[in-house]
């Protein structure tokens, strides 16, 4: 109980860090109704054969799928979330791990956030002898939003002070009258109408005039897709039962909590963190704990970080605990003109003493390109570059 609490001390420790800074930032703004969707899939494989040694030296890699989807109104809002990892031995899976959620909130007010949810919570891991699966109702606070439209009003500001339409940059209140405007984009007619709308905001409170350029560029973040950044938080606690016990043992009615959270302190970042905990009325002797966290993070035009984290434990009673985890990193840059790529993977199955590591380090470089024109061989009826 004490890691458990410990884990969650570190997830709003971190969210507090994450969320202060700049007068205005992403989490200062509220959409009035929020639908995020965010997945990646990542893959590596590494296979070398030393003619000098017996059998295939390393044959073995892993791949991995990220699934995010927040959705809120007024009364309504439900979340969905999935993290699988799994590794791969001679081109086929070995093992791996896997944890879901789904969760459906009704809420009670539209001022407080508070709400009653019901969901589906699993799991599954090599050297479990079944995937663990749960349903769960209770009550709990906290809501998502859509900051994307205020990450979009700042990469407006941002480019019209690289392109010199802008001396300075905009008032607090002028990013959110952007950022609002944005938001109800759904609500004009066409996009030139909304371009215009903010115009008059940007023109108003800077005391300029934007050209056409300037006003394409507008359109174009605007248009932008890929990019859509949330804030917010949710604890939620009460009853469930198990439809699956992932170590074979009679099933259970449960005591249940969760926490889910969503950060993003920059334009440029995304994180977030989900920790997960159930068991029976002696919750101490005999629980199941999930914790996931995943993040991007653009460090700056030509580089980029990509993390995730997994934590699966079963605590059977008067056992010793099944402790599942696997978490790995991905850099990407741009240095000098060549595209240099880390990827970090970290994983320990249940049972294992020992972390498997795997690096890969990887770069490459245009040396010449050069396009030459095209010249006959033949009376013009051939050509070649």
């Amino acid at each position: 109980m004490i890691r458990v609490l410990g884990v969650g001390s570190l997830f709003v420790g971190l969210g507090a860090l994450l969320v202060v800074g700049a007068s205005v930032s992403l989490c200062d703004f509220h959409a009035p109704q929020t639908d995020l969707l965010d997945a990646n899939l990542s893959f590596s494989y590494r296979y070398f054969d030393d003619p000098g040694t017996t059998g295939v030296d390393v044959n073995s890699g892993w791949l991995k799928l990220n699934y995010q989807r927040v959705a809120d109104a007024p009364e309504v809002g439900f979340s969905l979330s999935g993290l699988a990892t799994v590794y791969l031995g001679d081109f086929v899976p070995t093992g791996g791990t896997g944890s879901a959620s789904a969760t459906m909130r009704y809420y009670v007010s539209d001022e407080i956030p508070l709400f009653a949810f019901g969901g589906l919570e699993s799991s599954v891991a090599t050297g479990q002898p079944n995937p663990g699966l749960e349903v769960r109702a209770g009550a709990g606070y906290g809501r998502f939003s859509d900051v994307t439209p205020l990450a979009k009003a700042f990469r407006i500001q941002r480019e019209l002070v690289a392109m010199r339409s802008l001396s300075r940059a905009l008032g607090d209140e002028a990013l959110l009258a952007v950022a609002a405007e944005i938001g109800k984009q759904v609500e004009y007619e066409n996009i030139e109408d909304l371009v215009g709308v903010i115009e008059s905001l940007i023109e108003t409170d800077a005391g300029v005039i934007l050209d056409a350029r300037a006003l394409l560029a507008v359109e174009d973040i605007i248009l932008q897709q890929g990019d859509e950044r949330s804030c917010g938080w949710a604890v939620q606690a009460g009853l469930g039962y198990e439809v699956v016990d992932p170590l074979a043992e009679p099933r259970n009615v449960l005591l249940t909590a969760s926490a889910d959270a969503a950060f993003a302190r920059a334009v440029g970042s995304q994180w977030v963190l989900r920790c997960s905990l159930s068991g029976p009325f002696n919750i101490l002797q005999r629980h199941t704990l999930t914790a996931t966290a995943s993040g991007e993070l653009v460090l700056s035009a030509d580089a980029s970080l990509l993390a995730d984290f997994s934590l699966q434990r079963v605590q059977p009673l008067g056992r010793a605990a099944s402790n599942s985890m696997s978490c790995g990193a991905s850099l990407s840059f741009d240095v000098g003109g060549a595209d240099v790529s880390i990827q970090l993977a970290l994983s320990k199955d249940a049972g294992e003493t020992e972390w498997s590591r795997d690096i890969t380090l990887a770069a490459s470089m245009d040396l010449l390109r050069e396009r030459k024109p095209m010249r006959a061989w033949d009376s013009g009826s051939f050509e070649r570059d």
